[in-house]
Order: C-alpha cells, then sequence, then structure tokens
C-alpha cells in the first residue's frame, strides 16, 4: 500500500539533479537533524542551505534548491497514480522492504530509491547472482540453467539482469525448479516486457522485477553498466559463468567482465566457471580468476559457492558500519 512518504521519496528522485549520491546526503542529513523528509519542499533557500551544507556551493547548492522548487506537482502525482496503476512499488531507504545490505554501497551509486513489481520480499532474501555474455556458447546456456536450477533447490534466490543469453537461462533455470528470480533492469520499470519463455510460471509469486532508473527510462549502455553495481549489491555472491575480455574486438566494454570487476571491487564473493570446463575457454573468465575470483566447475560449483557463504544470512537486513555508511558524508562536509 502507498503512503505519503513513499510520494515524498518519488518526488525526490524525480527532483533534477538528485542522483542516488545527493539523495544519499539528503536523506542522511535529514535524519541526523530530525528533519522530516517532507519539510524540504517547504524550505526557504537560507534554511535549506544551512540544513544541508554537504550538497555543494554557491551555484551547485543554488541549483539543487531550485530543482526542488520547480518540481511540478501535477504532473509528479499523476506518474506517481501511473505507478500505483501499474502495480509498481517503490520502495525506498525508509521502507521496511528495502534492503539493508544496498547501504553499504551508497558511496558506490547504489540507489535509495528502487522500483519494483512482484515479489518485492526477495529483495530482503538477497541471493546469488549468475551473469554471462548476451551471445553466450549453448554450452553456456546449458550450464547456466543447471547452476540457476542448482541454486533453487537450495533455496537461493537467483538474481540477475534479463538479458539475453545467460541471464535469460539464468532466470529460467531458477523457475523451472519451482525457485524464486529477481530481474534487475538496465530500464525504466514500466518499459517492462514478459519475454513469451516466461509465460508458463506463476508470475508475481516467484518473481521480483525492479529498476533504479526513471519508470519510463528506456535502455542504455551507460544504465546497463550502473544496473550490474545493484545486481552485485543485491547478491551474496556473483557467479561469471561466460565473459568476454574487458573490452570486445569493437573497444566496447564488457558487461559481463564489468560485473565481475565490481563485485570484487566491493568485497561480495566472486565465483567463475572454469573457462577449460567451457569448449570456447573465454577469455574474461581467466582474467577474473586471475585478479581473485574462486574458480568453480559446473557439477558442483553450487556446493562450491554456499560453502564458502557465512551460513549466518542475518547481514541482510543488518545496517553497515558506521564507518562504511558516513564516509562519503565525512569528506562531503570536510572540516565545517
Amino acid at each position: 500500500m502507498s503512503t505519503a512518504a513513499d510520494y515524498v521519496w518519488y518526488k525526490l528522485f524525480r527532483a533534477e539533479g538528485f542522483g542516488p549520491r545527493s539523495l544519499a546526503i539528503l536523506h542522511q542529513t535529514a535524519r541526523d537533524r530530525g528533519v522530516p523528509l517532507a519539510e524540504v519542499f517547504a524550505m526557504d533557500e537560507s534554511t535549506f542551505a544551512s540544513t544541508f551544507p554537504a550538497l555543494g556551493r554557491g551555484r551547485l547548492k543554488r541549483a539543487s534548491f531550485r530543482a526542488l522548487k520547480e518540481l511540478d506537482e501535477e504532473i509528479l502525482f499523476r506518474e506517481y497514480e501511473q505507478l500505483q496503476d501499474s502495480s509498481v512499488a517503490l520502495i525506498h531507504a525508509d521502507h521496511e522492504q528495502y534492503p539493508g545490505r544496498l547501504l553499504r554501497f551508497i558511496d558506490r551509486g547504489v540507489p535509495l530509491v528502487l522500483f519494483c513489481r512482484g515479489n518485492v520480499s526477495l529483495l530482503k532474501h538477497g541471493g546469488v547472482a549468475i551473469v554471462g555474455s548476451r551471445d553466450a556458447s549453448d554450452e553456456a546456456l546449458q550450464v547456466s540453467r543447471r547452476l540457476a536450477n542448482d541454486l533453487a533447490l537450495k533455496d537461493q534466490n537467483v538474481i540477475s539482469g534479463y538479458a539475453k543469453g545467460v541471464d535469460t537461462s539464468a532466470h529460467l533455470g531458477a523457475l523451472e525448479a519451482d525457485g524464486t528470480t529477481s530481474i534487475v533492469l538496465s530500464s525504466g520499470i514500466l518499459r517492462f516486457s514478459r519475454k513469451k519463455a516466461f509465460n508458463r510460471f506463476r508470475g508475481h509469486a516467484d518473481t521480483l522485477v525492479l529498476s533504479q532508473f526513471a519508470p519510463k527510462a528506456g535502455w542504455s549502455a551507460r544504465n546497463a553498466m550502473i544496473r550490474n553495481r545493484l545486481v552485485c549489491a543485491l547478491s551474496r555472491a556473483v557467479i561469471v559463468v561466460e565473459s568476454g575480455g574487458e573490452r570486445g574486438s569493437d573497444l566496447r566494454l564488457s558487461g559481463t567482465f564489468n560485473t565481475g570487476k565490481s563485485a570484487l571491487d566491493m568485497g561480495i564473493p566472486l565465483f567463475v566457471v572454469s573457462p577449460v570446463s567451457l569448449d570456447s575457454a573465454p577469455a574474461g573468465n581467466t582474467e577474473l580468476i586471475r585478479l581473485g575470483a574462486v574458480e568453480i566447475q559446473p557439477r558442483d560449483g553450487v556446493e562450491v559457492v554456499l560453502s564458502q557463504l557465512n551460513a549466518d544470512v542475518s547481514d541482510l537486513a543488518q545496517p553497515p558500519a558506521t564507518a562504511e555508511q558516513r564516509s562519503f558524508l565525512d569528506e562531503a562536509e570536510g572540516n565545517r
């Protein structure tokens, strides 16, 4: 059920220039000072500047203030009603369903606002991500399905990005084992279209569809790269099935390799299917293992992954350590 707080968060999300980082600063500062977020829209410029000193200085601060004042309430409310009519839940940092583990990565641009359809409770369950090439080999697709199937049979939610190839095979593999899956979009939630291969499954009960982007935003390569960090942040571990090198023959960044690197950089356990177990011996798999990923075999990969994860899943609901949560704020505020 929608609340007044949900609409406040939607307005903040839609304010020009308020990305994940500035929203995090606004939210944390308001909470520290006991200021209800709804009051932000009624502040004059002087009060806003003194209340949120970390939101830049001079013209940058004035631009943030103007962005809030220039919101068109009539348009925003129509947009918000459309989300409700489309059964889209807005999950924000003050919402009971927002996964606390995401707050560990706010300095990485992980969002404080998510647009969700389906089984929202899967957000806090976390899970294991399976990612790989869009143009995967038949063998890699079979491995993806098997790993997802094995994870589902172990009551693990399977997380992936809904791209063709490995991602789609992973989602389907989980559902075929009567498991659950989270679909993390690189476009807006209102752009989501259910693929025919998914029609035989229950839908809302076993699947969560979520997006961090504006509800009508289209797909872009940039959004896909940004989405990769959210896939990692939601996951207890990431499995790479098949990855090309860091850049393809066209010199574009590889999305799968980027996801693997992001997992390593974020301190999330990364597992990579042994390149010698695949006919093509993917170059990206070899490189990610060299960088520190754990090499696994298709036949017992899930057992290896789960045995190395902490059996205590309480970390999914715990708040982050204070230093991790607020280091970016300290840097922004300086010694004021």
